[in-house]
């Protein structure tokens, strides 16, 4: 007799992933749900988790979300390339508000005017800088999307919103490693079964931030900035870490400068089990290591993100020149440290210490 293995949902996620703490919070659970017409699933940014609606369950033979997720079982890689360049926005206005040169969004304002896209998910923060996923479908969306945030936000959930709430087929996705990751399992399980609303087509452009993990909304700006160092967070205008430093700007000048060991007990759980500091799931990969202040680290690692990368060149977006190989060497050095961190990350909680 062939006994057929109970098919999982999302109460197999909670009890294996989110409540053990490998949560990445990318998001492809809460797209999928959505885009499958069920809207069981939102995103608790308070808990910083995702959640089941009160009363609800998981419907019969389901489970995509489980089935797709990241931290269940990691997508296959394909390498096509990994031409690293060094890399700033052609335009003033752009870097005024930009970090590090501007690259992503002169490359994500470049695939808007020349109708690659028809909208960019990416992410803004009010205020409290609180971090808020948007469809950005102009160049002023864009601009109040740049520089970087470092609490989660959750950005596969705008792959739903543009499909749905905006009818776009065609969307750049700009994100984080591990949301790179979860698209791609959005992609592999959602062609097998049942390619919701068919989104294996609708993103044509990824771009992958480097990341070296998020913080806890919570602990970071509530226990560390207005606890520790009495900072009040309406008066932040900025946040960057670079060659291992928070730096937190107000109006007024430098508030912090503080070594990012002193902020390690803050990042979130999820992070410390990834293995990914580039984004290798990108078309494009964007980050700040290896290359001067005010320049980007631009790695092209698919034949689309070429297309874009030298389009954006001929069109006048941005400049570029290959990266120094000093540069290239730290950024491979930052990719494997981020590697094995994770791996001994997971050997540890494995063993229970």
């Amino acid at each position: 007799m062939i006994i057929m293995e109970e098919k999982k949902d999302f109460r197999d996620l909670e009890q294996e992933v989110i409540d053990r703490g490998k949560c990445a919070l990318c998001g492809g659970c809460i797209a999928t749900c959505k885009l499958l017409d069920y809207r069981y699933l939102v995103m608790d940014y308070d808990k910083e988790r995702p959640v089941m609606g009160e009363g609800l369950q998981c419907p019969p033979d389901c489970g995509y979300c489980y089935y797709q997720c990241p931290r269940v079982e990691k997508p296959e890689l394909r390498r096509e390339l990994e031409e690293m360049y060094e890399v700033v926005a052609s335009d003033d206005e752009i870097r005024a508000v930009a970090q590090d040169g501007g690259a992503v969004t002169a490359l994500l304002a470049y695939a808007l005017a020349d109708g690659i896209v028809e909208g960019c998910v990416t992410v803004v923060r009010d205020e409290h800088w609180r971090t808020r996923v948007q469809v950005a479908m102009d160049r002023s969306s864009l601009l109040k999307a740049a520089g970087s945030k470092y609490t989660p936000s959750a950005a596969l959930t705008g792959i739903a919103d543009a499909i749905i709430d905006h009818g776009l087929w065609s969307v750049a996705l700009v994100g984080t490693p591990c949301q790179m990751a979860g698209y791609e399992k959005m992609l592999a399980v959602g062609r097998d079964t049942h390619n919701a609303h068919n989104f294996a087509s609708i993103i044509r452009l990824r771009i992958g931030l480097f990341c070296m993990g998020s913080y806890s909304y919570e602990r970071l700006v509530n226990e560390y900035l207005a606890a520790v160092h009495g900072i009040n967070i309406n008066e932040v205008t900025g946040m960057q870490i670079s060659n291992n430093v928070l730096h937190v700007y107000s109006d007024a000048g430098e508030l912090l400068s503080a070594d990012i060991a002193e902020i390690e007990p803050y990042k979130r759980d999820g992070c410390r089990v990834c293995e990914d500091f580039t984004a290798l799931f990108s078309d494009i990969s964007v980050g700040n290591s290896g290359t001067p202040e005010g320049k980007s680290t631009v790695i092209v690692r698919t034949y689309t993100g070429k297309d874009v990368f030298e389009g954006a060149i001929e069109r006048g977006y941005i400049e570029a020149k290959r990266i120094d190989p000093s540069g290239a060497e730290l950024v491979h050095r930052l990719m494997k440290q981020k590697k094995e961190a994770g791996i001994a990350e997971k050997e540890r909680r494995k063993a229970g210490k």
